[in-house]
């Protein structure tokens, strides 16, 4: 059984082409092991380009957008071992069953199909990340941005926050990096107490929840920050200084739902970097880069 590695998934399309090099180079970074999956598709010989070979059944598309990928990674980080799969599977059925044993799954924010259906229905990447039992990295088509060395981390007592949390402290001292702990006071419910003020409240809140995780990472530097914002604006306003958000969610025990909850959504759809969404907790590794977590679900 193959372990330790990093697993995504590929359709031929430009999102899942900058998931797969945001992959490989996440592989790198951690020493493991790239896992390129692709679930074949009626459409798949009709994509093939003049230039490429005439291919004479699904089967076939699928092995060559394998072999494409593969290329593709193994001529962007030399270095990591590279091996794929190809499934029968619908695609999201086959990355969350995948990611029982992989440590992050990656996908593209955008397939091929932009139409209403397929937007009713939900993406993959929606089903995956509603799902899966590792993170699952969502990346834009435009493509992962790198070097901001910043870990932004949006601040909640939920589980699957606490999670994100940990996944960012995790982040930060792998990088050398600081950790902005950002925690929006438009999420706060409860009144004051009669001797505290709202944002006095919210900032002992905000260092209580940071104190419950940084005692494991000492050589981490937290940099905690209050937003008068709703948490989905104060999210989305501080993706522009950051490399990867990650955001905290719920999963859904049906089958069917792709719903990641208000504010993971907002996050997963508009942000102009790659997405991190954290439902459960997995291996002591953690991905690359800058981060921005929140599980304001």
């Amino acid at each position: 059984m193959i372990t330790n590695y990093i697993a995504v998934g590929v359709d031929g399309s430009a999102a899942a082409r900058s998931a797969l090099l945001w992959a490989v180079d996440e592989c790198r970074i951690r020493q493991q092991m790239l896992l390129i999956v692709h679930a074949p598709d009626p459409q798949d010989a009709a994509l093939m380009g003049p230039d490429e070979p005439r291919l004479n059944s699904v089967g076939e598309a699928g092995e060559y957008v394998l072999r494409d990928h593969a290329a593709a990674a193994s001529a962007r980080q030399p270095s990591v071992a590279v091996t794929s799969r190809l499934s029968h599977l619908a695609p999201a059925e086959a990355l969350t069953e995948l990611s029982e044993q992989a440590d992050l799954v990656v996908v593209g924010s955008r397939g091929r199909g932009s139409s209403v259906v397929s937007s009713v229905l939900g993406s993959v990447s929606d089903r995956v990340a509603a799902h899966a039992h590792c993170p699952v990295v969502i990346v834009p088509e435009a493509g992962p941005r790198r070097g901001l060395a910043r870990v932004v981390v949006g601040v909640s007592s939920a589980r699957a926050g606490r999670f994100a949390l940990e996944f960012g402290f995790e982040e930060a001292q792998l990088r050398g990096a600081t950790l902005v702990a950002v925690s929006a006071r438009g999420d706060q419910q409860a009144e004051p107490g009669p001797d505290e003020s709202l944002e006095v409240r919210a900032l002992h809140g905000l260092l209580d929840e940071l104190e419950l995780v940084a005692a494991a990472y000492p050589e981490v530097i937290t940099e905690p920050v209050l937003s008068d914002s709703d948490p989905a604006s104060a999210l989305l306003g501080a993706t522009k200084d950051a490399d990867l958000v990650v955001v905290g969610c719920h999963h859904s025990r049906d089958r069917w739902s792709t719903r990641l909850g208000p504010v993971p959504a907002a996050i997963a759809h508009q942000a102009p970097c790659p997405v991190v969404v954290v439902g459960h907790r997995r291996h002591a590794h953690a991905a690359s880069s800058d981060l921005f977590v929140t599980d304001f679900a």
